[in-house]
């Protein structure tokens, strides 16, 4: 059975795969906050976008993905964050 966190990050990549050709014109290269399946904020580093997360959601899962043509797997920060 998946964790309410997994089930947060699979509905979160799930929502950026499908708005990701969206994203690609303004933000490619940078790092969106996801969090209930919006993104919430752009940010030009990876740290920044933590941080943010962080300071807005914690301790609530949100997800971090990179806005890039092939999408990646940022370890730990694809994945959503939270209470573990």
């Amino acid at each position: 059975m998946a964790s309410r966190a997994e089930e947060e990050v699979d509905r979160n990549f799930d929502y950026f795969q499908r708005h990701l050709a969206d994203f690609l014109p303004a933000h490619e290269g940078r790092y969106v906050l996801l969090h209930r399946c919006r993104a919430v904020d752009f940010f030009d580093t990876l740290r920044d976008a933590e941080a943010a997360g962080v300071a807005r959601y914690a301790p609530d899962a949100f997800s971090i993905q990179e806005v890039t043509a092939s999408v990646m797997d940022l370890g730990f920060y694809s994945h959503a964050h939270g209470q573990r």
